[in-house]
């Protein structure tokens, strides 16, 4: 019974996959990116600049108008801790929705597709720094990467670009503002499923 067992995992994992990104097919994942930038922050006494690497999660649900073509939505979470050149340790979190897109390039008939996405997630900036204040957080990303099929609904995928992200605190006496520019490599894994 191993045996045979084996030999259909074998033969499955042989045969051709193809890719489920026809119309009317919904798209159900998640992505974790390594995200490294420089910050530059102001505010009336304190101007620091400061280089942080950031691990973040987002899901994400869509679904494909039309073949190649899939839109959707992103809950997005953010948690870093970190030291800027000013001696201040930052302890925050972030949580942010918003609208994703993206469009397969290749045909459906493949093993691996090449894919471009833009996203926006817009949220608040849970603040831990001194006194806990929060205050609005935005990020942008435009990525382009490559989806492989391990069958016709699993892929992973291996994305990279460009993320811009803002982020503020309200009524702090420090007026904080930061934006955060550079680039992004992101490992995700996708479920297509037929409705």
């Amino acid at each position: 019974m191993k045996q045979f067992s084996l030999l259909i995992i074998v033969m499955a994992l042989s045969m051709s996959a193809y890719s489920q990104i026809d119309k009317d097919i919904w798209l159900v994942g998640g992505m974790g990116s390594m995200y490294s930038y420089n910050e530059d922050y102001t505010a009336p006494s304190v101007n620091v600049t400061a280089k942080y690497t950031s691990i973040d999660l987002s899901a994400n649900v869509g679904y494909f108008f039309a073949d190649k073509f899939v839109t959707g939505i992103r809950p997005y979470f953010s948690s870093f801790k970190g030291q800027s050149s000013g001696g201040g340790v930052t302890n925050s979190f972030r949580l942010a929705i918003g609208p994703f897109a993206r469009y397969y390039l290749l045909k459906d008939d493949k093993d691996f597709n090449l894919l471009t996405e833009i996203s926006y997630q817009f949220g608040i900036n849970n603040w831990k720094e001194g006194q806990p204040a929060k205050g609005k957080f935005n990020t942008f990303s435009i990525l382009a990467g490559a989806e492989i099929f391990f069958n016709s609904s699993v892929g992973i995928e291996i994305l990279i670009g460009y993320k811009n992200q803002y982020a503020s605190i309200d009524n702090s006496p420090s007026e904080y503002n930061s934006i955060k520019k550079g680039f992004q490599a992101s490992i995700g894994f996708q479920l297509h499923l037929e409705k």
